[in-house]
């Protein structure tokens, strides 16, 4: 039964190529029913939900991009209707909106997937005698799903909504296909999302005994329109920006370095030391260094933002490192990825010991200066990032005299269960000159040339 309109798109989300929507993945419109729930319908009358990214930075410099998140929430204009079953004793009895997939287990609904959800008035029909139905509404119509950005930014690739993940994805594609940053920047840009929305319904049949029901449900999914829209800044550049006069003697450019300190770029070593091997207590954590380059003089303060399934979190340490482009335009410093300690210490990353299973970590550089006449720093501005991934590999273990040899090292924790081996000794070799028997070495043969 579908009574309702199909959802609009904005004139410049049907102007998108095929090839931009083909790009995120959609789930396919799904539903199911019940005894109690012969048919629940969803429908999205408005418009599709925008998302404006803007850069934030007052620098003109590319590399000082700064995005952010205009909006805390979205909205989703919905209407939904669910019809009860065959019989004049099933009445309805309620509805709710779900930001992500359903499912049904037996007459129940499996709401796993669901990254949020919210009450919902709908429209119902039950029937009220042989053959008569009555159709009535619970204040329902078009209703205003409002959806938390930060309730839905985590969980899975093709139901999340991650604004900036899904510009920088768009970013990295362009790079890749050898465009640059600074035109990417320059230009407006937008990303078209098909997000699952589910509405589940609910009708109730009294048993025999007074005031005793029996609840069963119906549900439906279909995929929502998202845009997220990023304003172009046509006077951003790539070049150094510098305050002061830029001569030229001879084929070296010199700068006055009087100026105001600007960091250009801050990235991480391209050849990122993963961890691959033990993960016991003593074990160095991984060192990774931050490059950096710049203009004036001053100091710069760093620190490393790090975001996992675990939760977010920032180093504790502060790396310090003062800058004199004259003396050295391209700088570094060298921090420990607190990967073991993390393991040992904090209950919540003690998961990262499971045995062959590969972690990923995805740090940012975050940094402010202060420029050498000044006495406080500027804001914080985020940089490059990276991915760290970390793997613990089972580790064999010899034990002293009267233990058994071999066995893997338990990294699990407690709830790991302890898998042994067994280690196959080395044959030895005899010494040589000693054996007992030796092969005789076969004559040469002299072979005579025909004269």
């Amino acid at each position: 039964m579908n009574r309702f309109k199909k959802i609009l798109l904005g004139a410049s989300a049907v102007a998108l190529g095929a090839s931009a929507m083909a790009s995120n993945a959609a789930f396919a419109a799904s539903s199911g029913n019940s005894e109690y729930v012969q048919n629940v319908d969803l429908s999205f009358p408005g418009y599709a939900a925008v998302i404006n990214v803007k850069n934030t930075s007052g620098s003109k410099s590319v590399n000082n991009v700064n995005l952010q998140v205009q909006e805390s929430s979205i909205e989703i204009e919905a209407d939904g209707f669910v019809q009860c079953g065959d019989d004049k004793k099933i009445n309805f009895s309620n509805a709710n909106i779900h930001f992500g997939p359903l499912g049904m287990a037996a007459d129940k609904i499996n709401e796993g997937s669901s990254l949020y959800k919210s009450d919902i008035l709908v429209s119902y029909k039950y029937r009220i005698g042989l053959g008569k139905w009555l159709t009535e509404s619970a204040g329902g119509g078009k209703q205003i799903f409002t959806v938390p950005l930060n309730q839905i930014k985590n969980g899975h690739p093709a139901i999340r909504v991650n604004p900036l993940e899904e510009i920088n994805k768009k970013l990295q594609s362009h790079l890749q296909g050898g465009g640059s940053k600074v035109d990417f920047y320059k230009n407006d840009q937008e990303v078209v999302l098909q997000r699952p929305v589910s509405l589940a319904g609910w009708c109730n049949k009294e048993l025999k005994n007074f005031g005793q029901y029996t609840y069963k449900a119906g549900f439906e999914t279909k995929n929502f329109t998202i845009q997220v829209k990023y304003k172009g800044d046509p006077t951003l550049t790539d070049k150094p920006l510098l305050n002061a006069q830029v001569g030229q003697m001879g084929n070296n450019p010199q700068y006055n370095n009087n100026q105001s300190l600007l960091l250009n770029q801050a990235t991480f070593q391209p050849n990122m030391p993963h961890h691959i091997g033990k993960c016991t207590e003593g074990t160095p954590d991984p060192k990774i260094r931050v490059n950096y380059k710049g203009a004036g003089k001053g100091t710069v303060r760093f620190k490393i933002g790090v975001k996992n399934s675990e939760g977010n979190f920032v180093l504790p340490n502060v790396y310090l490192g003062s800058y004199d482009s004259e003396s050295q335009i391209n700088r570094h410093f060298d921090f420990d990825y607190p990967l073991i300690d993390k393991m040992y210490n904090h209950h919540q990353f003690k998961w990262w010991k499971m045995i062959n299973k590969t972690y990923e970590h995805a740090l940012t550089i975050q940094a402010q200066v202060k420029n050498q006449n000044s006495d406080s720093y500027g804001p914080w501005k985020e940089f490059g990032s990276a991915t760290f991934k970390h793997r613990c590999t089972p580790q064999v273990a010899v034990n002293g005299s009267g233990a058994k040899l071999g066995g893997y090292q338990n990294q699990g924790g407690d709830t790991m269960p302890d898998a042994r081996g067994t280690l196959q000794k080395k044959p030895q070799r005899a010494p040589l000159g000693k054996a007992t028997q030796e092969t005789e070495r076969p004559k040469r043969l002299k072979i005579q040339t025909p004269q």
